[in-house]
């Protein structure tokens, strides 16, 4: 905005002196033809009245044939020359550098242009004589373009001036909007804090006033959405609990082969897959409460092996780029091993239950692949949204919204890719964390 604001000021300040310079020359040149037409006349009139009394003795005696009279002077460059003509047009006397010749047809009285000059015409008093004094035609026009020159030449330095001057003037004067600017950059799912005053001007107080407005709007509704799952998801584990043992305790209490013992044991199925979605959003509502900006230097070996220790299919887990170093990020420990969970999770529920799940570590990220079928990219761009389930209808679809939040919680991202990368099927989520400050 500086920028533009700087290229409009300093255009629009050059627009108006070059129209103030074309207005400017408009009238230079009105009144420079005055000033010369002025001058042009009355030299004429007294260059006449001196010649005809120097040279009538000479102009007397002229008779038709003889050549024109030419005053005797050092050759010279001529700026103005002059013609006296005979009332029958003859040419009787002219200046050093005038033409030799009269012009034809013979001029009227007054002024008359020619394609090289700007020339009066006088008549002596008995009518006798015509006198033309000539100036050159481009004369006034070099005149002109010397004055607007002069008008012309300040507005280069003009220019340059505002390209300096403007930008300062300018980056000053937006300070408030860039600190607007930075607080609003600043808001978003991890922080609805309202923004302060920040010293803006009135323009500006408005804008201020209403995102915070919204940002108390937000926070309330956010806190309730939270606030309800986390509350319903609290209230149901136990009862699901309970409800999932006595499932359990009568699916051995029936003998085998019994109808009853399947449909207990169905129950007791069902009863654990809701237990799982109950904890799900129980991770979700945490995570989204901002428990993840408690951070601290972990490393990502900690949670990661304890994790894998922990899966009833660690067999299927291959760990890749641990040679013993330590990976550093800068996350919440016990999020971070929320995260991990989720997408280990993940990778063994839908990929192919005859390869692994390849977990890969770099500096500041982890990596976890898993063989199956590719996702189109619709499919794709969905993941990490809640409910959104990655492959069958399995799953919770929360275990990557999960991750998401959590990463994006702890300053990271979360990337999805199907085909896994180096591979032409299956797919690989990459969880970044930044390092530690």
């Amino acid at each position: 905005m500086a920028g533009r604001l700087t290229r409009q000021l300093t255009l629009g300040i050059a627009l108006l002196w070059l129209v103030a310079v074309a207005a400017a020359g408009s009238v230079v040149k009105v009144e420079l033809d005055e000033i010369f037409d002025g001058v042009l006349s009355e030299s004429a009139q007294h260059m006449l009245a001196d010649i005809l009394e120097r040279q009538r003795p000479a102009l007397e005696a002229l008779r038709p044939g003889d050549p024109p009279i030419v005053p005797l002077s050092v050759p010279h460059e001529e700026y103005i020359t002059w013609q006296l003509l005979a009332a029958d047009g003859r040419l009787l006397a002219r200046s050093h550098g005038a033409a030799a010749v009269a012009p034809r047809p013979m001029p009227e009285p007054g002024f008359f242009d020619s394609r090289t000059t700007r020339t009066y015409a006088e008549p002596s008093a008995d009518g006798a004589y015509l006198f033309l004094l000539s100036e050159p035609a481009a004369h006034r026009g070099h005149a002109i373009r010397a004055t607007l020159l002069q008008l012309v030449l300040p507005l280069g330095l003009l220019v340059l001036g505002s390209l300096l001057l403007v930008p300062v003037v300018v980056r000053r004067a937006m300070q408030p909007v860039r600190r607007l600017e930075a607080a609003l950059v600043q808001r978003g799912g991890a922080n609805l804090v309202e923004i302060e005053s920040l010293g803006l001007p009135r323009e500006l107080s408005p804008i201020r006033q209403d995102v915070n407005q919204l940002l108390r709007r937000l926070r309330q509704a956010l806190e309730a959405e939270r606030s309800f799952t986390a509350n319903a998801a609290h209230e149901l584990r136990t009862p699901v609990a309970a409800a999932m043992a006595q499932a359990q305790l009568l699916t051995r209490q029936l003998p085998a082969g019994d109808p009853h013992q399947r449909r207990a044991a169905a129950i007791a199925e069902e009863l654990r897959r809701l237990g799982r979605r109950v904890e799900k959003l129980l991770q979700l509502g945490r995570a989204e409460a901002g428990v993840a900006l408690k951070l601290a230097a972990v490393d990502l070996l900690t949670p990661l092996h304890l994790l894998i220790d922990q899966m009833p299919e660690r067999h299927r887990i291959r760990v890749e780029g641990d040679g013993g170093d330590a990976f550093i990020v800068h996350a919440d420990l016990d999020m971070l091993a929320i995260a991990l969970r989720n997408l280990l999770e993940n990778a063994l529920l839908h990929g192919d239950a005859a390869s692994p799940v390849v977990v890969r570590l770099g500096p500041g990220e982890v990596s976890v692949s898993n063989a199956g079928p590719v996702l189109p990219p619709e499919r794709l761009r969905t993941l990490g949204t809640r409910f959104v389930r990655l492959g069958d209808a399995r799953g919770s679809g929360l275990g990557l919204a999960i991750v998401r939040t959590v990463a994006e919680q702890g300053g990271g991202s979360v990337d999805f890719f199907s085909p896994a990368r180096g591979r032409v099927d299956g797919f690989e989520a990459v969880l970044r964390l930044p390092a530690p400050g």
